[in-house]
């Protein structure tokens, strides 16, 4: 005999599937803040409005650019997961400050838990960077001077617990030479260190040093990844210098929501996201900054992307002390 459903359990499933359509079609319903924390002008803050830019056009609504710069990210992230959870504030964020940072500067969330992951737009890779008149012009050149005076040199940092930390620990205990770490509230006043010789060197993106490089303002030592970069195929790789250790040197950029906004608006939000990150003048746009464009991942492998980012982050702090 086959079981029937009782009106008003249907009246029920109905309404409960034209709530939940409606709640869909309803987002966005106003402007959309886009949160970016760190300063701006830098490698995060650019193509955050390239990205507000065409989320705009594609949801009709004003995308507006918030920048919330200072303790590794935290306060950006703190201001999305305190905002009302319906969709309308969104973070647009480097994996730096999820999978990185919190393992040096322990944020009040965590971000495993506390932040929903929906999509990733761009990658890019890392530059050893020194003023012009820096003495050496590759990383032979480089160690000689540094072991010459091994207490006198200094590198850059965006924040504590980032890649360009890590980078310079690398370097200190392969060389033994002892150089200060001197972290910064983000890459625009690292570099302005690094330029005026206030500070030794920077691991920084190839999005921010790039038009420095051009310009003669910055020299480029060695390039992370295993092969060179097209654009600057003058600059060998660290590993083509015996320093295999930054191969995979490399971040990604995306957005992320607090885990409380509603499926249906996450779904919603990453199928435009996927839409816009196949445009081609979105990827044009982000590709002459020196970004990788990229395809989002689903929302159930980016999850499982930034879980292992995080995962191995841990476990290399475990053979590292990243003092703040």
């Amino acid at each position: 005999m086959k079981a029937s459903i009782p009106v008003s359990c249907r009246f029920a499933l109905g309404a409960l599937l034209l709530a939940c359509s409606s709640l869909a079609q309803a987002w966005p319903e106003r402007a959309i803040k886009l949160i970016v924390p760190a300063p701006p002008g830098g490698n995060m803050d650019v193509p955050a409005r390239i990205f507000a830019n065409f989320l705009s056009k594609e949801v009709g609504q004003p995308v507006i650019v918030e920048n919330k710069k200072g303790a590794g990210g935290a306060i950006g992230v703190q201001a999305m997961l305190t905002a009302p959870a319906d969709g309308h504030t969104i973070l647009y964020t480097s994996s730096n400050v999820l999978t990185e940072i919190p393992h040096v500067m322990k944020p009040p969330f965590d971000p495993m838990k506390d932040v929903l992951p929906v999509a990733a737009l761009t990658q890019y890779r890392y530059l050893l960077v020194v003023a012009p008149d820096y003495p050496a012009n590759d990383l032979a050149g480089m160690v000689k001077q540094l072991k010459a005076a091994p207490d006198k040199s200094s590198f850059a940092s965006p924040s504590p617990g980032t890649i360009a930390q890590r980078g310079g620990e690398i370097l200190n205990r392969k060389l033994g030479v002892n150089m200060l770490h001197v972290p910064f509230s983000g890459t625009p006043p690292a570099l302005l260190a690094v330029m005026s010789n206030q500070i030794t060197m920077y691991l920084d993106s190839v999005v921010t040093s790039g038009p420095l490089l051009q310009g003669g303002k910055l020299k480029a030592l060695a390039i992370a990844g295993t092969t060179r970069y097209p654009e600057m195929p003058q600059v060998p790789t660290f590993a083509e210098q015996g320093f295999p250790e930054f191969n995979d040197f490399s971040s990604w950029q995306g957005i992320a929501v607090s885990p409380k906004v509603p499926a249906a608006v996450v779904e919603q939000l990453y199928a435009v996201t996927r839409r816009i990150a196949g445009q081609a003048t979105f990827r044009e746009s982000i590709a002459k900054l020196r970004f990788e464009p990229i395809l989002p991942d689903s929302l159930q492998q980016f999850a499982q992307r930034l879980q292992s980012d995080y995962d191995h982050f841990e476990a290399l702090n475990r053979t590292m002390t990243l003092n703040k």
